[in-house]
């Protein structure tokens, strides 16, 4: 037998279901049907046959000739031909009515189903979602191509669909306001698996779907078309949803279909997919000389729905809140912007939505949260354990190299199959696939980097008997050596031994292989983790005790550094002092809480600081070797009524002629912080000479100047002192001498740096071009210092070396547009900070 008319078995269908007076027929109404047909006309189609018909059941093929007579038979019709004929007489008195307008309508009510359907799924409600521009761009630039098909390809989650679906209800609404008449034929991957099962070409069943019994003559006709155009939309077309003959059976009618229609650009076919399937399938799409519009750009992974940029995060949080939207942070927008964990907070936040303090943390418990929901909860939970412990354990981590050789799992994938697919399903996992004629190379890699780094944390603590200690932290140095996932993966089993209450545990964390930066984040993340904890409403008890009681002196070392120093370290300092401790570690914490301040220029702080610290009884002070009190009150009295209290100078200057004998030289960073504080208080008296005996004396009584502490941080805030101190006396050999030291280690990697002493760096960099025939390189090194200032408020920093600047007549004449700014951004902080110009620009006066 030819192929069947589709239209005209879906009609011979519905009369079987009416003449057996079955509304909506069920997979257990299948038997009693084939009783009826049997009694009637004495020929039995079975039960498997009826479910197959009305797609119960998978069906290859299309019904037999014998199952079409006896079907028709049953209908009063003499067989399956005396049923065609009849139709078509049918067909030719209504087709005269029938023309493009009615095909539109007929599209128009599946589309408004299928939008229905989808929207329902969105994880945030569709009606506080948001119209995206790269939606409009991506389909304009379609249409102008000329091409018959784009396909919309991302990972799971990144907010494909919700995207087309706004896309869509503009498209409809603008045609309304227009006039158009374009056709938009909106189907969801289910409607295409339906197909599918029932055993249907999917060309024709969008033909009957229609209510178009005839072939494509109303499609095909200009007359009628006119210039509009027909969308054949299928959204989530993706492998993983079906078998793989079953998807190969679907994507081969798609290629018809397309290489049907593609001579004619009024049909456009919009696949939304994600990466992967597109990856695996391309070479199959990709046919002849019509390609896809794709929009892909060079090394974006063949992806085309970018994440949410600030503008959009901003107009989502005012959609579901009006107001959050201008509370928001920087580092929100970092952690936020990828949809999927944007409507994962959000649906676990829908009461207190962005109200509490958005850190780091909640980004990790959001991504704990999915991982728990969709991996470890639910079917073949064991199973995805051991398949994600066997896939990690492929990764060339050393080589940094996270893509998986399928055939090298592929026993395991057999093994976990089930747990594979689900694994698959909601994206943990992507399969991709891209061989050539001369290479195999199907993989698979993680989701994203977040499950890769999770799962990568839950492997080394699982082959260490769930335990944080020194052997994990040894193993994580080893596998994570100068691996920018390190930071990450130690965030996860930071987490993991708080949660699991090995508190005592966390000080092994000192032996973590870290940059400075990397140290300065692990430390910011690890404050959030406390202070979570603290706040909760079932306060660890055992934490509190902890810091109460057993807070080792090398942790609480750990913490202090000027090299830290930004305003998420400000935070973690105050959550220190929620905590039991003793008087001399409070002390140390408002003592950098000053500083602080101080670089930042905020008085209110420093004042406030320097009241806490006062309260303390003055014998607490007596163990310091620099009494900080002393140092910060005559630094806030030089800010505040540009006056010094000469009894800091006076102290420091005892300091190093006398004795070293009472200076405590245990060295730790508690001790580099006083000691710097010292050095730079003694900037007050205006006297480079002393200043350079104050770092002698340091390097013959404190830290020598051997390579090790001149490496260290402490070393490098030396060296910026000291070429400070020669810039003044006017030797700039030594200062370049300085400047060369640093940047020889500083250009071989430019992460040793944390931003405040990059900032450091570069006011060193213009102290060495003031004045020479480099001078045009300074608005340069200005520029970076802008960058970083403007987000981490060194505004002590940034007015100090502006006041160098406008202090030079050369770079007055040589640049004056360039001094003009300078001389605008100096005075806008001394306005802001209401302090006052005269004490940067000029000598001041020192009070007895």
């Amino acid at each position: 037998m030819g192929k069947i008319s589709l239209p005209k078995y879906e009609e011979l269908k519905k009369l079987v279901l009416i003449n057996a007076n079955i509304a909506q027929v069920l997979p257990s109404e299948c038997r009693a049907l084939s009783d009826r047909v049997f009694k009637k006309n004495g020929n039995r189609v079975s039960e498997t046959t009826f479910k197959r018909i009305y797609g119960f059941a998978y069906s290859k093929y299309s019904p037999s000739l014998f199952t079409l007579n006896v079907l028709a038979k049953y209908c009063n019709y003499k067989g399956w031909d005396d049923f065609c004929e009849k139709q078509d007489k049918k067909e030719l008195t209504s087709s005269k009515d029938f023309n493009w307008q009615l095909l539109r309508q007929g599209a128009h009510k599946i589309t408004e189903f299928t939008l229905r359907a989808l929207k329902n799924k969105s994880g945030i409600p569709y009606g506080q979602t948001i119209n995206r521009a790269f939606i409009d761009f991506h389909f304009d630039e379609f249409i102008k191509s000329g091409r018959t098909g784009t396909v919309l390809a991302a990972p799971a989650g990144y907010g494909k669909t919700i995207a087309l679906c706004q896309w869509v209800e503009k498209k409809i609404e603008f045609d309304e306001l227009n006039n158009t008449n374009d056709i938009i034929l909106l189907f969801s991957s289910n409607a295409i698996m339906s197909v599918l099962v029932g055993g249907r070409d999917i060309h024709d069943w969008m033909l009957a779907l229609l209510g178009y019994n005839n072939d494509i003559d109303i499609l095909l006709d200009i007359r009628q078309r006119g210039s509009n155009k027909f969308y054949f939309i299928i959204d989530g077309l993706d492998e993983h949803m079906f078998k793989s003959d079953h998807f190969k059976v679907i994507l081969n009618q798609l290629i018809d279909i397309f290489s049907f229609y593609k001579d004619h650009d009024w049909f456009k076919l919009v696949l939304v997919v994600r990466t992967a399937t597109w990856i695996n399938n391309r070479h199959e799409l990709e046919t002849g000389d019509n390609l896809w519009h794709t929009g892909f750009k060079k090394d974006d992974g063949c992806i085309n729905v970018p994440l949410f940029n600030l503008t959009e995060m901003k107009l989502l949080c005012h959609q579901i809140q009006p107001g959050i939207e201008n509370l928001i942070a920087a580092k929100v927008i970092e952690n936020f912007n990828h949809p999927l964990y944007f409507q994962f907070y959000y649906q676990q936040h829908k009461n207190v939505f962005f109200k509490n303090s958005i850190d780091h943390l909640s980004f990790y418990e959001t991504v704990s949260a999915f991982i728990l929901k969709k991996v470890y909860l639910g079917n073949y939970s064991t199973e995805k354990i051991l398949l994600i412990k066997n896939l990690v354990e492929k990764l060339n981590i050393k080589n940094e190299q996270y893509k998986i050789d399928k055939p090298s799992v592929n026993d395991v994938i057999k093994k976990y199959n089930h747990a594979y697919q689900e694994l698959l399903s909601v994206g943990f996992v992507r399969e991709l696939n891209e061989s050539n004629e001369y290479l195999v190379d199907i993989y698979i890699v993680f989701g994203n980097n977040e499950f890769m780094d999770h799962s990568i944390a839950k492997t080394l603590l699982y082959d260490n008997s769930n335990l944080f200690d020194g052997d994990l932290i040894n193993a994580i140095n080893k596998l994570l050596i100068n691996n920018e996932h390190k930071v990450n993966v130690i965030k996860w089993c930071v987490i993991h031994a708080i949660k699991s209450g090995q508190l005592k545990s966390i000080e092994y964390i000192i032996g973590v292989c870290l940059s400075d930066n990397e140290k300065s984040e692990l430390i910011t993340f690890l404050g959030e983790v406390l202070d979570s904890e603290y706040s909760s409403t079932n306060r660890n008890e055992s934490l509190i005790q902890y810091f109460k009681h057993s807070f080792s002196e090398k942790l609480f070392d750990y913490f202090f550094g000027l090299e830290l120093i930004n305003s998420d370290y400000k935070k973690f300092l105050h959550v220190l002092l929620k905590f039991e401790l003793s008087d001399k570690k409070k002390i140390l914490i408002y003592s950098t809480l000053s500083i602080i301040a101080i670089i930042q220029l905020e008085l209110n702080d420093l004042e406030m600081s320097l009241t806490q610290l006062k309260a303390f009884p003055k014998a607490e002070f007596e163990s310091f070797s620099i009494n900080p009190i002393n140092c910060l009150d005559a630094v806030y009295y030089h800010l505040k009524y540009g006056i010094i209290k000469t009894e800091a100078l006076s102290d420091l200057t005892k300091l190093y002629f006398n004795s070293g004998n009472s200076l405590e030289l245990n060295k730790s960073a508690a001790n580099d912080l006083l000691y710097l504080l010292g050095s730079y208080t003694l900037l007050l008296a205006n006297n480079p000479k002393k200043t350079l005996r104050f770092i002698s004396f340091l390097k013959q009584n404190y830290r020598t100047d051997n390579l090790e502490d001149q490496m260290s941080q402490y070393g490098f805030f030396l060296k910026i002192l000291t070429a400070n101190a020669y810039f003044e006396l006017g030797e700039r050999a030594k200062v370049e001498e300085i400047y060369d030291s640093i940047a020889v280690t500083f250009k071989k990697n430019d992460d040793l740096l944390t931003p405040y002493m990059k900032v450091l760096f570069y006011s060193l960099k213009i102290r060495t071009l003031i004045n020479t025939s480099k001078e045009n390189l300074i608005a340069a090194e200005m520029k970076n210092i802008n960058n970083i200032t403007s987000k981490a408020s060194y505004k002590f920093l940034k007015i100090y070396i502006s006041s160098i600047l406008l202090k030079s007549p050369n770079l007055q004449n040589s640049a004056p547009e360039f001094y003009k700014q300078v001389n605008h951004d100096f005075n806008k902080i001394i306005g802001d900070c209401e302090l006052n110009a005269r004490i940067f620009l000029q000598n001041i006066m020192i009070k007895k």
